[in-house]
């Protein structure tokens, strides 16, 4: 995913999965992968964000991306909670998905939290 090639990457993820549903972490990037490649993706990502924290509660990153998302598609009110979720979490990635919220947007270059290589 570093590279960017998320159909490529998408395909990895949904392997894995196949092998092992209850990988909160192939779920996460999953839906990243879908986020990245357009808003036709949007419910489909927001399906497996939400799978990935069902499997894993304790998991930061479906919650940063989540949120991401939803200020994408301008739940802003959702996109607050995912953050005071995390602050909960005393996770670092509260203060990322704060600038998101506040700018609208992620910041560039692109930045890849919790993206695993292990798929």
């Amino acid at each position: 995913m570093m590279d960017k090639e998320f159909v490529k990457a998408e395909k990895k993820f949904r392997s894995a999965i196949k092998n092992d549903t209850k990988l909160a972490e192939a779920h996460n990037n999953l839906a990243y992968t879908l986020r990245k490649q357009g808003s036709q993706n949007y419910k489909a990502a927001l399906t497996h964000y939400n799978k990935a924290i069902y499997l894993d509660p304790k998991l930061p990153e479906p919650y940063m991306y989540r949120g991401v998302l939803y200020v994408q598609i301008g739940d802003e009110q959702r996109a607050l909670e995912d953050h005071q979720t995390l602050v909960d979490m005393r996770s670092p990635l509260a203060a990322e998905l704060e600038y998101v919220i506040k700018n609208g947007r992620e910041k560039t270059p692109e930045q890849f939290f919790g993206v695993s290589n292990k798929f």
